[in-house]
């Protein structure tokens, strides 16, 4: 209870609830003791805005059209790369969402499904989007596995590049409205997290698949796509691999897995970060099924539909997945030629996904991505 007061006011004791008042203020000196140390240590993190050049990067030589060399307006590494993530049977994920009571991977949840040198392993896109980058190890090789969820594109690639084995991350740029990503050779301080310098770091375009600026784009190093990965559903892509892994996510971010969606993203034409030679504007499909009786009609395409380009050699082939699905036949089957070589598409029309494979049973370079992405200039 408050004492009284000599002049009639009561007065707050510990007791009486001054605790409630110490605490917060207790709070409140911490937090601002936290969102000041970076002031001091350095630990503050880096890029705001729209200026490349707050992020902290060294932007000489840059082989990049300014114009759509952008921040994101998060800092460097607020994404943070998912490294030498752990792995289990995909077969033991129903059994794990049953004692965890959970659902982490289930029948129409989106992946990326990636197979090296014979060995399949499935990531998540729940998981993907709050990392974009994951820096693993498939069938003995060092890989990395980019997402950018704005253009709904996945490009997985070697990580030894002039010899040297490196890790990538997330830069908080954007590059056409795609991921931009730096790099770090691999083991220099043994930690799985980016350190604040990034001295000898380049940026990579994902989409451009090549060094953009910094020391690696002096002599135009490329990033070579690797075969064999598709965005497709775990249902799917389970009945064609059985034997998949998959990925764990980070048990810390576990809150930014739920958070993190870009549903209504697809299905609006606002495009937010300038992309050169940015197709028309037009009314985004609602629904798959709307999707593919458009494409029944003819195809067409708006800045936001779901297309994979096949690769042979030097030639090219995209499809959106809505033209596959009306082609497809009753097993969701469809065959198509790309320079020559003969490939089948497996089409699951809701959530739309597809995998391709050639038909020689040798890997296929397929690159998933939004239309608009498709047709910048890069």
């Amino acid at each position: 209870m408050n004492a009284p007061h000599p002049l009639g006011f009561p007065t707050l004791t510990l007791r009486g609830g001054g605790w409630i008042l110490l605490a917060f203020v207790a709070i409140t000196c911490g937090f601002l003791a936290w969102a000041m140390s970076g002031v001091f240590t350095g630990d503050r993190p880096t890029g705001s805005g729209n200026d490349p050049a707050a992020y902290g990067f060294t932007l000489d030589p840059l082989h990049a059209d300014r114009g759509v060399l952008v921040g994101s307006g998060s800092p460097r590494d607020f994404l943070p790369s998912l490294d030498a993530p752990a792995v289990m049977r995909g077969a033991d994920m129903l059994r794990w969402n049953e004692e965890h009571r959970t659902r982490y991977v289930v029948s129409n949840d989106r992946v990326a499904g990636v197979v090296v040198n014979g060995e399949a392993r499935a990531y998540p896109l729940d998981v993907l989007n709050a990392h974009e980058v994951i820096n693993d190890t498939l069938g003995g090789v060092p890989i990395a596995v980019s997402y950018s969820p704005l253009t709904d594109s996945l490009v997985v690639f070697d990580r030894r590049i002039d010899g040297a084995e490196r890790t990538f991350h997330v830069s908080g740029l954007l590059y056409n409205s795609n991921l931009v990503m730096y790099d770090r050779t691999a083991g220099t301080d043994g930690s799985a997290t980016p350190s604040a310098s990034t001295a000898g770091a380049s940026l990579w375009s994902q989409l451009g698949m090549r060094a953009i600026a910094g020391p690696a784009a002096a002599h135009d190093a490329q990033l070579i796509p690797l075969p064999d990965a598709n965005i497709t559903s775990w249902r799917m892509w389970t009945a064609v691999w059985p034997d998949t892994t998959v990925i764990m996510g980070d048990p810390a971010q576990a809150n930014r897995y739920k958070e993190f969606s870009y549903a209504r993203y697809y299905l609006s034409p606002r495009v937010d970060y300038p992309v050169s030679g940015l197709v028309a504007a037009l009314r985004e499909p609602t629904s798959a099924a709307i999707a593919m009786a458009e494409a029944a009609k003819g195809d067409p395409r708006s800045r936001k539909t779901a297309v994979i380009e096949v690769r042979q050699g030097d030639a090219r082939a995209v499809y959106s997945l809505a033209e596959l699905a009306t082609r497809a036949d009753k097993s969701g089957r469809v065959a198509i030629d790309v320079g020559g070589r003969n490939f089948e598409a497996t089409v699951q029309p809701s959530p739309l996904a597809a995998i391709v494979r050639a038909t020689d049973g040798k890997p296929a370079l397929v690159i998933p991505q939004l239309w608009f992405a498709h047709e910048a200039k890069w």
